[in-house]
């Protein structure tokens, strides 16, 4: 607020260099790796100075870990939408449409996306405590799941991470492969790892045979 008691407007040009810089970081580390990315690159894709970038961020690890942050989030928000928009189905059903949310997106930007979900593991420590973090964000969707299995009381405590974790090695290494583009082909079997702890194997393979079916229907 000012000296008269006013609500301060936010600086709308600053938040705007702020969005394009973090939206310059992405598309740059993605196509030159974060190792040969250089704020020079990042500011001139965004339209402002070193000094500027300096000034906002301090140095080109700030930046890119603002523009994780900003990128998982966007993740998130996708998948939450996805799995709310169906609260009214199953829960394997909400899983599968969260899933769905989220191939599609990775696989619009599937350079963008092995960087978040490869190259980010290789940047340093606080790079990979990012990542891990961003995991931990997935959890809540899949703890429904307790309940909808009708044996939570015997799961594992990490049940959820443990069912994420096998899910994201699947992605990595369609990433790692070059084949992001083409997330989409694996999905039911994104779905069976992420079922098959709560529901046993076959009732999770009746749930991917679904929607392989479904994919197929597509196509």
């Amino acid at each position: 607020m000012n000296g008269n008691g006013r609500r301060r407007e936010p600086d709308r040009s600053a938040r705007s260099q702020r969005e394009r810089m973090i939206e310059a970081m992405l598309r740059v580390a993605a196509e030159k790796g974060y190792e040969a990315t250089r704020v020079a690159d990042v500011a001139g894709a965004a339209g402002v100075t070193e000094a500027v970038f300096f000034e906002t961020f301090g140095d080109k690890e700030g930046c890119f870990l603002e523009s994780y942050d900003a990128l998982i989030d966007v993740l998130v928000a996708r998948v939450s939408n996805a799995f709310v928009g169906t609260v009214e189905c199953p829960w394997p059903d909400r899983v599968g449409s969260g899933l769905r949310a989220l191939v599609e997106l990775l696989a619009s930007e599937p350079e963008i996306a092995r960087m978040a979900m490869v190259e980010v593991t290789a940047i340093g420590e606080e790079a990979r405590e990012r990542y891990r973090a961003a995991l931990e964000r997935f959890v809540p969707f899949l703890d429904e799941g307790r309940a909808y299995s009708g044996q939570g009381d015997t799961l594992p405590a990490d049940t959820a991470r443990l069912a994420i974790g096998g899910a994201t090695s699947m992605i990595f290494e369609e990433m790692r492969a070059g084949r992001g583009a083409e997330l989409e082909s694996i999905l039911p079997d994104l779905l069976f790892t992420v079922l098959m702890p709560y529901l046993g194997s076959e009732a999770a393979e009746e749930e991917m045979r679904r929607v392989a079916g479904e994919r197929g229907k597509d196509a």
